[in-house]
């Protein structure tokens, strides 16, 4: 065995780690209204299920330190709050260690002041705290090796390679998001976190997210995933059996066959709750633009309402989706086959990898064909500006309006990157081995509408004014009404076993 699988297979846990949450808690009277309260609220964002504790976590920090810095009343609060949305159950209440979360909040509240914002600070914090409730320490310890793995194929001259592969590993391979991964850098630096190490990390986190050459490794990782994500989920699957299920191929081929079949039987489910999730969240925001904007500018502006072009409007993006979603395919069996022979070949010949065709190396435009790259560049923006005024045309021609035009791109854009995302899950088991291919037609059209649609994304969420409107107008009465009514419920539980005598 190589030495990055034997240091793997040293630090696994095989079971001895409690990594099923006990979710059996009381379902009183409060614990409803804020079940209640935390679906309406997550269904605002498009978030992956394993960040929706984090952000949780985050979010009530946030209103937690604005009236307090005391980690003892931050740690109390954050705890029930957390029970009573049943993020944590009341079993891990018991057996959790407050004192550990409360050094944690003290920790990161003594950073408040420093060059770091404070928003950050308790997003990472959040990180930490959500860290503390996850039992399952033997996920990260894949993640590392997965790292080691795309590192030995990455030959690219320059700085930084070793921390943009972690980033691009972390948040690819881990599904981690921006505020674990700035938590992960800052334990990278490893024994007790002073304010010097907190700051050294978020340079060095906003150094890796922001660096040029980030996309490209990124998109070179994701291609490198599949057999890494197959080889953890055999160990889930039975991991007091791991280390004997990779010693022999037969053994290994014949696991590897009954645990794709189950992850592939999981997965039209989650095909189908992701499209679900992105249309409701598309379509909220579309409908407090059509009847909050586009309704009311239209006849403010043209002094009439185009029922054509709204009704498309309105409708086209739930059935682009439901469309998108359909014509998902999952790995063929001759790909299947090709996925366990490379996890195989990755566990036997690690050292190999390194001289694979595929190892990344500097891109050509940075060396002597800075002509050809410019040129290139040119052609792509006039592709690029060509699509969009390809469908601005199309919509004049049946009667939009300019700005009923705008609104239909818009969603466009929006749609297709949800779309592109969903389909995303479908190639988590897709190995298309170390050959080189090219982009599809239909891959090269969509390319600018993507492109813009992930950045509109991006913004959608910073400007996400229903969040806002949960988060600092209703959430804070909402929870002060919670805690009245529990602390009555507790009252009355009190008074009952006061009067009723046996």
């Amino acid at each position: 065995m190589n030495k990055p699988l034997v240091a793997l297979l040293s630090r696994l846990s095989y079971g001895g780690i409690i990594n099923e949450k006990n979710r059996e808690s009381s379902n009183g009277f409060v614990e409803t209204l804020a079940g209640v309260y935390e679906k309406a609220r997550n269904a605002l964002e498009y978030r992956a299920d394993n960040l929706v504790r984090r952000a949780a976590i985050e979010r009530i920090l946030k209103r937690i330190v604005i009236l307090t810095k005391d980690p003892i009343k931050i740690a109390d609060r954050l705890l029930t709050e957390l029970a009573w949305a049943k993020y944590v159950s009341y079993e891990e209440l018991k057996v959790s260690d407050k004192a550990n979360l409360k050094n944690v909040l003290a920790k990161y509240v003594s950073f408040i002041g420093s060059s770091v914002p404070t928003e950050w600070i308790l997003k990472i914090a959040s990180a930490e705290i959500e860290e503390l409730f996850n039992l399952n320490t033997d996920y990260k310890q894949f993640t590392f090796f997965a790292y080691q793995v795309v590192r030995q194929k990455i030959a690219m001259t320059g700085t930084d390679l070793d921390l943009i592969t972690f980033f691009a590993t972390d948040k690819v391979y881990a599904a981690s998001d921006d505020e674990q991964i700035a938590y992960h850098i800052l334990g990278l630096a490893g024994g007790t976190i002073t304010r010097d190490k907190f700051e050294e990390a978020w340079k060095l986190f906003i150094q890796a997210r922001t660096h040029k050459e980030l996309p490209r490794i990124s998109k070179f990782v994701r291609r490198q995933m599949p057999p890494m994500i197959i080889l953890r989920d055999i160990y889930f699957y039975a991991p007091v059996e791991f280390k004997s299920t990779i010693t022999k191929k037969g053994v290994f081929d014949k696991r590897a066959e009954e645990v794709l079949k189950t992850q592939l039987d999981q997965m039209s489910g989650k095909i189908a709750t992701a499209g679900v999730r992105s249309v409701f969240y598309v379509f909220l925001t579309k409908m407090i633009l059509a009847f909050g904007l586009e309704v009311p500018f239209e006849v403010f502006v043209y002094g009439h309402l185009s029922i054509l072009p709204l009704t498309v409007n309105l409708t086209f993006p739930p059935l682009l989706m439901w469309l998108t979603t359909m014509q998902i395919k999952l790995p063929s069996k001759k790909e299947k086959a090709s996925l366990i022979e490379r996890a195989w070949y990755i566990l036997e010949n690690f050292d190999s990898l390194k001289n694979e065709k595929d190892v990344l190396r500097n891109s050509e435009s940075e060396g002597d064909h800075n002509f050809v790259y410019y040129l290139f560049s040119i052609l792509y923006a006039i592709f690029f500006f060509g699509v969009f005024w390809a469908i601005y045309y199309t919509l004049g021609r049946i009667g939009y309006t300019f700005f009923s035009k705008f609104i239909f791109i818009f969603f466009l854009t929006i749609i297709a990157f949800f779309a592109y995302r969903i389909a995303q899950i479908a190639k988590v088991y897709s190995w298309k081995g170390t050959e080189a291919r090219g982009a599809t037609f239909i891959e090269i059209l969509s390319l600018p509408i993507l492109a813009i649609g992930s950045r509109l994304s991006q913004g959608l969420s910073k400007l996400n004014f229903l969040a806002f409107t949960f988060d600092f107008i209703l959430e804070a009465p909402f929870k002060i009404i919670l805690g009245f009514i529990d602390s009555w419920v507790q009252f009355l539980s009190a008074k009952k076993e006061e009067q009723i005598i046996e």
